[in-house]
């Protein structure tokens, strides 16, 4: 759950530096550091969801043939 306020932060947070009065290779890299979190942050909750697919699938199989 935490990712994703944590995602709807980030979004935030790139529509509002533009305004923020940064320039140049400072916005820069404050957009680069906020997507390559954003991409973290989303892979890993794509990972979690993944291994709670496979293990529910793992156990209604075992659940099935009992």
């Amino acid at each position: 759950m935490w990712k994703q306020w944590t995602n709807a932060l980030l979004g935030l947070w790139v529509i509002i530096v533009p305004f923020s009065g940064l320039s140049g290779s400072a916005l820069t890299w404050t957009l680069v550091v906020t997507g390559i979190v954003v991409a973290v942050l989303a892979l890993w909750s794509v990972q979690e969801n993944a291994e709670e697919c496979e293990e529910g699938g793992v156990a209604h199989r075992q659940m099935q043939h009992e």
